[in-house]
């Protein structure tokens, strides 16, 4: 199961109703003093400690490795682990007043491998939320076009600049690689389906511009290796078409530099490397672009300059033959 780097540890403060509801179900058949629950969240190296005493729940919490744990008598135990993101014990607990009889540990035993399975979907489902609820909350603020997609070519999730780029008036139509036209829907739904993690598929809009989808993968709630497309639109224009219309609207040189290379796809650090200046300069530039274009996304820029007309060259004047003159 893939590890992302926005998994979260599961069975923490609000979202612990599922692990209570599994304790609870237990707890009615065994009817425990005590219930504890310890393990290790393999991404960061913690360990969490999680505890219900009768009606009493605690919330899990940081704790140190080495801690004492009941002896055998007075406990049941049982062990979950999911392949790298977590392992660890949930323990059932008595006090020796009152030990565990023989048919009490019969029914554990049988029960083990149930509750072993519910608590390893459990944290997997809990892991895999988290993930997905930061991706969308990271996507949403992003002016670049990002969705979720099924292997089934469903769209799961759309940020507002990728539900804007397909709910346009006029239905943007793809040229793939095979020269086939198809709508954009169509486009990404493929991908979904079809393209590995890592890939990056070009196309061509049917306005001229170039479109690039980045691919990166991870596993939902149900188990579905959802697609994660990241799209980039760069424009058709040359960059003499770019210079042309930045000059007439008072950006410099330099400044129209930097945005032929935004319209390539780079980022500020490929930027300054091409221009060998600092990212902080890119960035100053892009702001100054962003102030005499009046926009204030990268998205914003390309919009402007595709709507921006192409000026006119000014006629050159021709001149009148010269009278001609009748010597007499």
């Amino acid at each position: 199961m893939p590890v992302s780097p926005l998994d979260g540890p599961p069975f923490r403060g609000r979202h612990t109703t599922t692990l209570t509801r599994i304790v609870g179900s237990v707890r009615s058949v065994l009817d425990p003093d005590s219930v504890e629950m310890e393990y290790l969240f393999e991404p960061s190296g913690q360990r969490f400690r999680w505890r219900a005493v009768r009606s009493r729940v605690f919330k899990a919490g940081i704790v140190r490795p080495a801690r004492r744990r009941p002896g055998p008598a007075e406990a049941l135990t049982v062990e979950f682990h999911v392949t790298g993101l977590l392992g660890g014990t949930l323990t059932m607990i008595r006090g020796p007043r009152r030990p565990w009889t023989e048919p009490e540990i019969l029914r554990f035993e049988v029960l083990r491998p149930l509750l072993a399975q519910l608590l390893e979907s459990a944290a997997a489902a809990e892991i895999h939320a988290a993930a997905r609820r930061r991706l969308e909350s990271a996507a949403e603020a992003a002016s670049t076009p990002i969705l979720l997609v099924r292997p089934s070519g469903s769209v799961l999730y759309a940020n507002r600049a990728a539900a804007a780029l397909l709910s346009a008036r006029a239905p943007l139509v793809v040229l793939p690689e095979d020269g086939r036209e198809t709508s954009l829907g169509a486009w990404v739904s493929r991908l979904g389906a079809t393209a590995a993690a890592g890939d990056k598929r070009r196309a061509t809009l049917a306005d001229g511009r170039a479109l690039e989808a980045s691919v990166a993968r991870f596993a939902d709630d149900e188990d579905d290796d959802v697609a994660v497309l990241t799209l980039r639109i760069q424009s058709a224009l040359s960059h003499e078409d770019v210079k042309e219309r930045l000059a007439t609207r008072g950006v410099s040189g330099r400044e129209a530099e930097v945005v032929g290379a935004v319209l390539e796809g780079l980022r500020n650090a490929e930027i300054a490397g091409r221009l060998f200046i600092t990212e902080w300069t890119v960035k100053d530039h892009l702001k100054h672009v962003f102030l005499k274009l009046g926009v204030s996304s990268r998205s914003g820029l390309l919009k402007a300059l595709d709507a921006a007309p192409r000026p006119v060259p000014k006629p050159h004047p021709v001149e009148s033959p010269g009278r001609r003159h009748l010597k007499m």
